[in-house]
């Protein structure tokens, strides 16, 4: 990844050295290098502890709640029309708003919007063009991915050249990562690619999420009456209990793992140690293999004859189903996903909020055709792209959005 993104061979020795004497491994027990450090940071940020409790319960649910006051807000970016009953909005957007834009607030604070106040846009363009990089396409034929990579490696490049009292509303894994990859002397070039990739891991999959749930939902009325009810509890004196929809809302956890299982499309590699029969063929050690997730998530012999059907309770009757080899959403080993558990309490209390602040119905006119026919009186239901290989959650075609009227309730 380090050479895909073009970091320079400096740079990559830099943060690949083990350095008895780098800042970093002064309070580690054993030395190792940046680049493993820098993983360790991220843990430190997104494990349960004092600084989860930062990012989830002071930066990203207040965050969610700023969003989602949309009386507060003259120009709200999601906003397409206003009405005395309410407002009409792009559910695409809304997710991009409440994730992308929030959880880049609560990571790298309010000055990356100075220096491109068209950093969102940027990354969606980013993000329906990435597949190009993962696949090493050539120059020719990834002009819109190159533009958007370089707008945002450039962006980095602005964002840490302000002084460090100018980003002081950063987390702590910003700075601590800044502060080392600085300390082993990386250039602001490579630097800025680095926290790119990171970027991206940290924002790239939850508003997909989100998306992908609040589209079954506005699309079931059974189902939303179901979720509704379950964490109507969790709303206190007006405030939402983070902690009772993480313990007390089963369903809720169960729709968003039946979601992840849906949507994930990424893929697993994995190295050969040792002589491996597989499908009538020995595997050699050396080689590599690469293993689909959603074939995983679509195995018949673990989820039905009809894998592709979504359903809501799955996971909350049948809890063992969350440890099964065939349920990868996070992926396994050393590349589990840090971020797994800071994701899902995020998502799980936008989508309260949602449901508990807002009647939601879709706006038939705006919506447009070109999903899947499920309901007869609503526009088709939004399609998975799968014509493009994801490095994650899959995106919606381009034109399967879903525009939402919504009426307050609380």
């Amino acid at each position: 990844m380090y050479r895909w993104i073009h970091i320079s061979q400096d740079g990559i020795d830099r943060m690949f050295a083990v350095s008895l004497s780098a800042a970093h491994n002064a309070d580690l027990p054993k030395p190792q290098a940046a680049a493993f450090v820098i993983n360790h940071y991220l843990r430190l940020q997104v494990h349960p502890g004092e600084n989860f409790d930062d990012l989830l319960h002071r930066r990203i649910t207040p965050s969610i709640v700023r969003t989602l006051e949309f009386e507060n807000f003259l120009d709200h970016p999601t906003i397409l029309a206003r009405s005395k009953e309410g407002v009409t909005v792009s559910l695409l957007e809304l997710c991009n708003e409440l994730f992308v834009h929030g959880t880049t607030d609560a990571f790298l604070g309010k000055a990356i919007w100075k220096v491109n106040p068209n950093f969102l846009d940027a990354f969606k363009r980013w993000e329906r063009t990435n597949w190009k990089y993962m696949f090493q396409m050539p120059e020719f034929m990834s002009k819109d991915m190159i533009l958007a990579r370089d707008e945002i490696i450039k962006s980095f490049i602005l964002y840490f050249r302000l002084s460090p009292e100018e980003r002081s509303d950063c987390n702590y894994f910003m700075k601590a990562a800044e502060k080392m990859v600085k300390d082993v002397g990386c250039n602001e070039e490579d630097t800025a690619r680095i926290f790119m990739l990171y970027f991206w891991a940290i924002v790239g999959n939850i508003y997909k999420v989100a998306f992908w749930v609040l589209a079954h939902l506005v699309y079931d009325p059974t189902l939303l009456d179901s979720i509704r009810t379950e964490v109507t509890p969790a709303m206190r004196n007006g405030e939402l209990d983070e902690l009772y929809l993480a313990e007390q809302c089963p369903k809720l956890e169960s729709l968003i793992s039946e979601i992840l299982r849906l949507t994930v499309a990424s893929a697993l590699v994995r190295e050969v140690v040792a002589p491996t029969e597989l499908g009538g063929k020995v595997l050699q050690p050396g080689n590599r293999i690469l293993v689909s997730y959603r074939q995983l998530h679509l195995n018949r012999a673990v989820w039905g004859q009809d894998p592709l059907q979504m359903e809501p309770y799955r996971f909350e009757e049948n809890a063992k189903l969350q440890n099964s080899i065939s349920y990868r959403p996070f992926g396994g080993g050393n590349t589990l996903c840090p971020g797994r558990f800071v994701a899902k309490r995020s998502i799980a209390y936008a989508i309260a909020l949602m449901v508990l602040r807002y009647n939601m119905e879709i706006d038939l006119e705006r919506t447009k055709s070109g999903g899947i026919k499920t309901h007869k009186d609503l526009p088709p239901f939004p399609r998975l792209d799968t014509t493009k290989p994801s490095p994650g959650v899959g995106l919606p075609h381009v034109d399967d959005d879903i525009f939402l009227s919504l009426k307050k309730r609380i």
